[in-house]
């Protein structure tokens, strides 16, 4: 092979590599439905069908179509849920049929509530924190869409009790996106264990955080009533005048 062949071309192993895969096209059927249930402004009986003909189909082209359903809202609120918890039924029947599509759409697609309840039904809470812990860990969220879809999975982790999310938790609570600390604190509190008050405390008093978390993090406390009598001191240095302390150590908002 020539200089400028290695320099811009690739080898012939390559090239015919390439030649023998083929691209997988979506089937007429397939296409056909996804765009019956993608039309929002289409009848609802026209998206229902095509989610119901979707689950007959019941391959794992079918449940990525399904997927596609969370990606979007229509304007009527009870029809929207009635939808995607149709969806839902459907991929939990699906089984395991659902589970590669399912960890697709959260590497890739915003939304992830109804797909990771879904994978939880499926293969229970173990198997899908691990997923869900491998996914945010890989992700650069360095654009907007990638950083929003890293909020929502981190606000999807207060739905499990569990070790490695609360650890999880803690460095979230440090990130350097203020959206993902709130919603990491938020994650935490949601949970109910008091034991997590002192993680959000050393937040609170972290002399690099912004007003926008500290005020997060004071209204989860007042909220939760959790008492913080013995880091009172350090807190009075960092409260703004809308929050008190009282005597037992409970914030309160004025």
């Amino acid at each position: 092979m020539g200089f400028f062949s290695r320099l811009f071309g690739r080898n012939d192993t390559q090239a015919t590599d390439a030649e023998q895969t083929p691209i997988k096209k979506v089937s007429p059927q397939i296409a056909r439905l996804t765009k019956k249930l993608e039309n929002k402004y289409g009848q609802a009986q026209e998206r229902q069908m095509a989610i119901d003909q979707l689950a007959e189909v019941g391959s794992i082209e079918a449940a990525q179509a399904l997927l596609k359903r969370f990606s979007f809202r229509i304007e009527q609120t009870i029809g929207d849920e009635e939808e995607k918890r149709s969806v839902y039924d459907h991929l939990v029947a699906l089984g395991p049929t659902s589970v590669q599509p399912i960890l697709d759409y959260l590497n890739n697609e915003n939304s992830p509530y109804w797909p990771t309840k879904a994978l939880r039904q499926i293969v229970g809470d173990e198997e899908t924190v691990t997923h869900l812990l491998d996914i945010i860990g890989s992700m650069e969220a360095i654009f907007d869409r990638d950083i929003q879809r890293k909020v929502e999975l981190v606000s999807n982790l207060c739905e499990f009790d569990h070790p490695e999310v609360i650890k999880a938790l803690f460095e979230f609570a440090k990130d350097e996106n203020e959206e993902i600390r709130v919603r990491a604190v938020e994650a935490m509190a949601k949970m109910g264990n008091e034991d997590l008050c002192d993680v959000l405390i050393d937040r609170l008093v972290d002399p690099s955080e912004t007003q926008r978390m500290r005020v997060s993090i004071l209204s989860l406390l007042v909220d939760r009533k959790w008492k913080v009598k013995h880091r009172k001191e350090e807190i009075r240095k960092v409260i703004p005048d809308s929050f008190w302390i009282d005597d037992v150590g409970t914030i309160k908002a004025r």
